[in-house]
């Protein structure tokens, strides 16, 4: 694998052993930030869902939040899916995920490198962007559970082999834990009107949906409406993303009809993009938009942009194209320098609204783009 680099010039010998050694240097800071750290790992929630009890009511009605930030308003998959590591204590719990999230980060880059038939040398360069910029970094710093969300989000774009297409279709369906990004697949399966995969994509959240019930001795609509109490409930907005705009200037009064006018809103406008790319054949393309659509519409924080990946891929891979330049900057730019700037700036609020403009107008150029020039099938 790594005969390219003895045949690289020496100077370019010595620039990759020095770039190798930043990418170490940074990740290794990662990862003891890791250790101190992790605190979104849901790990209490899950332990409560253990003890038989119902988690999305216990923390609803007792406020216990471990560490104050391990809300469990996730679906109830990740839960049963953590199940491992609640028979751990916390930092034993906590370097177990890191280590699984390490590798959510190394193999995703590797992946959609390899299906797109990228040279080994620009697959290690993408490798090392991805492992260096701040959204990876704070992922596996904070514990969060984006990578995983993206990892299975994309196989059924990227993995197409007719006699694994079903098992990508069903675990796929673990990315629909994560509302704020897992609707997209959803959403897209069905504009696409692929209702088999839909329906394997629902089955996971199903069965999961039936067993957590069960098991917590909980009613079935009780237990279904339990996210969304805490969703809810929390009120959980940012200032980059439209539906955290409508929020603070338009609906601003927490109700159920306010948010549901504007879930419809925000649904409509995603149907719209999705249905431009319907019939893209470039899966990288198509994942592109696909990634990049719930960063505009819902809140995320910066450790969610590792969903900008396939851009920058897109952008390496078609470098001559007139589009792919944008695509580089507007990436190496969020995974760079777009938290830093946050900070610079007093008002968030005004900047995240410019960027949130600036990555709306992007979409709009690149969606219209691939849809009139035709690609190859990846």
């Amino acid at each position: 694998m790594f005969s390219f680099f003895f045949d690289l010039e020496l100077k370019k010998k010595y620039l990759f052993i020095f770039l190798s050694i930043l990418v170490i240097s940074f990740f290794t800071q990662t990862f003891f930030k890791g250790l101190d750290n992790s605190c979104d790992l849901m790990w209490q929630p899950s332990k409560i869902f253990w003890d038989k009890i119902n988690h999305y009511n216990y923390q609803y009605e007792t406020k216990d939040i471990f560490l104050g930030c391990q809300k469990g308003q996730y679906g109830h998959f990740l839960f049963i899916f953590l199940y491992p590591l609640t028979l751990f204590e916390w930092e034993q719990a906590k370097l177990i995920w890191l280590i699984i999230n390490i590798l959510f980060a190394i193999s995703i880059p590797l992946i959609i490198c390899r299906v797109c038939n990228l040279s080994i040398i620009l697959t290690l360069v993408i490798l090392g962007i991805f492992l260096t910029s701040h959204p990876t970094r704070m992922t596996i710093n904070y514990g969060q559970n984006s990578m995983m969300i993206f990892f299975f989000m994309m196989l059924p774009y990227l993995l197409s082999e007719t006699k694994k297409q079903n098992f990508y279709s069903i675990i796929s369906g673990i990315s629909y834990i994560k509302y704020s990004t897992g609707y997209i697949l959803f959403l897209n399966l069905l504009i696409e009107k692929k209702f088999k995969k839909l329906f394997l994509s629902l089955i996971v959240t199903i069965l999961s949906w039936i067993f957590y019930s069960y098991y917590t001795d909980s009613n079935l609509i009780d237990s279904f409406l339990g996210p969304f109490k805490l969703i809810i409930g929390d009120n959980y907005v940012r200032t980059g993303d439209l539906y955290s705009i409508i929020n603070i200037y338009f609906l601003k009064e927490v109700n159920i009809i306010n948010k549901i006018l504007q879930i419809f809103i925000i649904l409509i406008i995603n149907i719209y993009f999705l249905f431009q790319i319907r019939n893209v054949k470039n899966k990288l393309a198509k994942l592109s938009v696909i990634c990049i659509l719930p960063l505009i519409f819902l809140p995320h924080s910066n450790y969610d942009y590792v969903l900008l990946l396939p851009v920058l891929i897109f952008g390496i891979k078609y470098f001559h194209l007139g589009i792919s330049k944008y695509c580089i900057y507007l990436v190496l730019y969020y995974f760079y320098f777009h938290r830093i700037v946050r900070h610079l700036i007093d008002s968030d609020i005004y900047y995240q609204s410019i960027m949130l403009i600036v990555i709306f107008i992007f979409i709009t150029i690149f969606t219209n783009y691939i849809k009139k020039n035709k690609f190859n099938a990846i």
